[in-house]
């Protein structure tokens, strides 16, 4: 989770600073035919990512946050392939958490008449403002309903514990994976100062020396993009001589 700024064009034509990015995966043997989808969404300060079919490893390297997934005719109309790639869509549905829109044509019938959690069908071609305003409710929906287990939420931040993304209120916080634990040792320590040669022993396995000034560093880098204060701090306090610990709610 690394800081990121992207410069995308806007329909007046004018260029927009990306300061935050959202990630989607679009899955389509015909990348062409959606080429307004998307520019469209690299416009709205997505980052898109391009597969001619599902590749589960790149899944998992790439960690979309949605996936458009093309089931529009082949134009050879192989009714095996058809057949192959509804059946990986239906298998993407239930292996992954992730929220899935099914572009489809007009002439195309239900979903194997099956209800799917999370995914929107969708026509195509079709109004790209709507479609991405559907990637935008879904995404919203996915933050708003995930499981109680898997989102930690301390007054304004909200962390999705399965994804690893820490938000607040629409925005995400890019942080590094060891600001990441760094927070959520903080979350999970109920407000007991945490020393640094214990935050040395625990987030980077190292056993404390003199001198060592790694935890301060990285806590200054924590706060500035929780945009917090060590003077009069929201989320992580200073404990004088001792540590650190959460803030009082």
């Amino acid at each position: 989770m690394h800081e990121q700024a992207i410069v995308s064009a806007t329909s007046s034509g004018a260029k927009k600073l990306c300061s935050l990015t959202k990630r989607v995966m679009i899955i389509s043997p015909y990348p062409e035919r959606l080429e307004s989808l998307y520019v469209s969404l690299s416009s709205a300060c997505f980052d898109v990512f391009s597969l001619h079919e599902f590749n589960e490893g790149l899944l998992s390297a790439l960690k979309p946050e949605l996936i458009v997934y093309d089931t529009l005719p082949l134009e050879d109309e192989h009714s095996d392939s058809e057949q192959q790639r509804e059946q990986t869509l239906l298998r993407i549905a239930r292996s992954y958490p992730i929220p899935l829109v099914a572009l489809r044509d007009e002439r195309a019938g239900d979903l194997a008449n099956e209800e799917l959690d999370g995914v929107e069908t969708l026509l195509w071609p079709s109004a790209v403002d709507g479609i991405i305003e559907h990637i935008n409710d879904l995404l919203e929906n996915q933050l708003r309903h995930a499981h109680f287990n898997d989102l930690h939420i301390y007054k304004d931040l909200k962390i999705d514990l399965k994804r690893m993304i820490v938000m607040r209120e629409d925005e995400r916080i890019d942080l590094t994976k060891t600001e990441y634990d760094l927070l959520l040792h903080f979350l999970n320590s109920d407000g007991s100062v945490q020393t640094r040669e214990m935050l040395l022993e625990i987030i980077w396995g190292l056993q404390f020396y003199a001198g060592s000034n790694v935890v301060d560093v990285h806590i200054k880098s924590l706060r500035k993009k929780l945009e917090d204060s060590a003077v009069d701090p929201k989320y992580i306090v200073t404990v004088r001589g001792a540590g650190y610990r959460l803030a009082d709610l």
